[in-house]
């Protein structure tokens, strides 16, 4: 016994040493964290923007729906790509395109030409390129890593990415106490460009596959596939539900939150939306301590309505720390969930098709939360004040989540 165990901690070092060691993980690994925080510190200058220099905050919907829109619907065929060419050069290419649209908004904006338009295409077109440079990302991992060190790889990454998306809004407040929007936008194009940087250095073996079906019987069979699963169809309609009442009046009602309620200024509003992130940092570090595994689908079902509570608060804060304890409880709530859901689906599915099945998943239960933001922003143009708009949808979450409680048998006993 002892001996394995000296065995196993030697492994132990020479797997992690062996990360260290290994350069085209290294550069993966710097690519996919500058990438999202440009994507994070994009996302807040884009929300700002809008609310204090256009003034428009009941148009904020048609913007994160530009943006996020395509990354549910490209995202697919982003993992298609993935599979038949190669990974690296998707990932350099996306961040070289991006990098290029970010330098031509700076140019709109220094000539007063970033009006809501302009900023919905701009939106669009760094949406769709990040839609393609998530799933090379995510894919190019097992290639350039060997299997007894994926799970270590992957918890890098995924920490650092947490990290990163927690950074941006704080990064963003920052500049803009002491610069301007241009800075900002500087910012989110020098991160684009490291991004670019590293991943056009990244080695990847080259991995001929020759694929004797078209993508659409693939994608076809993945659907086939998930519509069989029995206990997934119900995690999925709960979450098509709760994404729908949760994420838009979330996402858009922090910046209103800060600029309507609290009459809070930009690095107030980094301080909240960096809260949710840790929030999810932190669930993501406790869960993978408590592997909770009995009861969990009635573990999640408690977290969701205990979601709906929290939001039903967050929209009566009066004090920035109010805020920020709840949207931390939030975020690790939904770090809870997600890890969860996502291991189920993983045990529960063939292997084969895990890939699809996840992409399936992601772009099903994302689906509606474009029309969440439409949702908000038609009940904005219609004066029912953010504050109403979350106890309203804070109170419908817990409602359903609780029928779920009470009836359904197969997400409690099988998730």
């Amino acid at each position: 016994m002892e001996s394995q165990q000296v065995l196993d901690e030697s492994n132990h070092k020479v797997n992690f040493v062996g990360l260290i060691k290994n350069r085209p993980f290294i550069l993966l690994w710097l690519s996919s964290t500058a990438s999202f925080l440009s994507l994070s510190t994009y996302l807040f200058a884009e929300q700002w923007y809008i609310i204090t220099v256009l003034n428009k905050e009941a148009s904020l919907g048609i913007v994160m729906m530009a943006t996020m829109i395509p990354r549910v619907l490209f995202m697919i065929i982003g993992g298609v790509l993935a599979d038949r060419f190669k990974k690296s050069q998707i990932m350099f290419i996306s961040s070289l395109i991006r990098f290029l649209i970010v330098l031509i908004m700076i140019f709109f904006l220094s000539m007063s030409w970033l009006e809501l338009w302009t900023l919905v295409g701009f939106a669009l077109m760094f949406g769709i390129l990040d839609a393609f440079f998530s799933p090379a990302n995510t894919s190019l991992l097992p290639i350039l890593v060997p299997k007894e060190g994926l799970i270590r790889a992957n918890s890098l990454i995924q920490s650092s990415n947490q990290i990163a998306m927690v950074s941006g809004p704080m990064i963003g407040g920052l500049i803009l106490t002491k610069g301007s929007f241009i800075h900002l936008f500087l910012s989110v194009a020098l991160l684009l460009f490291m991004s670019f940087f590293f991943s056009l250095f990244i080695k990847e073996k080259e991995d001929i596959k020759h694929i004797n079906k078209s993508a659409f019987s693939d994608l076809k069979e993945g659907i086939t596939y998930v519509r069989s699963m029995q206990s997934l169809k119900g995690v999925l309609m709960i979450l098509i539900i709760i994404n729908f009442l949760f994420f838009g009046p979330l996402l858009m009602g922090i910046p209103l939150i800060v600029d309507k309620v609290i009459q809070g200024s930009a690095l107030d509003m980094s301080f909240l939306q960096s809260s949710y992130q840790v929030g999810m940092l932190t669930g993501a570090l406790i869960i993978g301590v408590l592997t909770i595994k009995k009861k969990r689908g009635l573990s999640i079902l408690l977290m969701i309505s205990t979601l709906g509570v929290l939001l039903t608060f967050l929209g009566q804060i009066e004090k920035i720390w109010h805020g920020v304890l709840l949207l931390i409880l939030m975020g690790s709530l939904s770090s809870f969930i997600n890890v969860m859901l996502v291991t189920s689906i993983q045990e529960k599915s063939q292997k084969d098709k895990i890939g699809r099945v996840m992409s399936l998943v992601s772009a099903f239960t994302n689906g509606l939360v474009p029309l969440s933001y439409a949702f908000v922003s038609i009940a904005l143009v219609f004066n029912f004040g953010i504050s109403n708009i979350m106890i309203t949808c804070g109170i419908g979450i817990t409602i359903i989540s609780c029928i779920f409680i009470l009836k359904s048998k197969v997400m409690k006993e099988e998730i």
